[in-house]
């Protein structure tokens, strides 16, 4: 996926006081990941796991009447913004921000109903573990993403001139204005992204999957296959 800089965000950037210009300072950009092992909890009912559903396209089909796994996950994107400052006690003063950290997240618990015997419930909690494997991959697709507009928007303010240090505080806020304003941009497209993965996962070839696992084990009512679609919260 190529995304790019906002035009907005970059044309914003013009709009600091003309003052004296500072000298180039570095920022060190952060972005990491942590991906929590699910928890599995296997003690609500199938009425109880389709209460927890959200709705996408195919857990609104007829097909899926009886709900038997669901995910309830978030991909969270945290961000820590540290600026300094340098100049002389009576100003002006220059301020950049010097570190930047971005943090990807995710902590799924998956909910599966156990009451149909072990092959059902293994057979939903692979496919919910199916989600939460694509979840991770977003992560990782995202983290080179991450970190490339946060380094050109970092290079893009650069030092910025305040008129004295009682003027820092507004300008630190105008910078972090900046920084979240093209994390917000970065996230939509995230939760865009993860919706279609999600959408991928749950093909029509997959619910014939599910559906036909266990028909030598058990013998399933028409439109009781175990299925489950993620709970979407970024």
């Amino acid at each position: 996926m190529k995304m790019l800089l906002p035009t907005l965000l970059v044309a914003s950037l013009l709009a600091w006081p003309a003052m004296a210009a500072c000298e180039p300072r570095q920022t060190e950009v952060r972005v990491t990941e942590s991906v929590a092992q699910p928890k599995i909890d296997f003690s609500k009912t199938a009425n109880q796991i389709k209460d927890l559903k959200t709705g996408d396209t195919m857990a609104n089909d007829f097909k899926y009447a009886e709900m038997t796994g669901v995910t309830d996950a978030t991909i969270s994107v945290d961000s820590e913004i540290r600026t300094t400052a340098s100049g002389p006690a009576n100003g002006p003063a220059c301020i950049w921000p010097s570190v930047i950290s971005v943090k990807l997240s995710t902590a799924p618990t998956i909910y599966v109903d156990a009451s149909h015997g072990d092959c059902r419930k293994n057979v939903a909690l692979e496919h919910e573990m199916g989600h939460v494997e694509s979840d991770r991959q977003v992560i990782e697709r995202y983290i080179p993403i991450v970190r490339n507009h946060v380094t050109l928007l970092a290079e893009a303010i650069g030092s910025v001139p305040a008129s004295s240090y009682d003027s820092l505080s507004a300008v630190r806020g105008r910078i972090e204005d900046k920084v979240n304003a093209l994390l917000t941009v970065i996230d939509d497209a995230l939760i865009a992204d993860r919706a279609a993965a999600a959408q991928a996962h749950d093909t029509l070839d997959e619910y014939r999957r599910v559906s036909m696992a266990c028909q030598s084990v058990t013998v399933d009512t028409p439109g009781t296959a175990p299925h489950g679609d993620r709970k979407h919260g970024t």
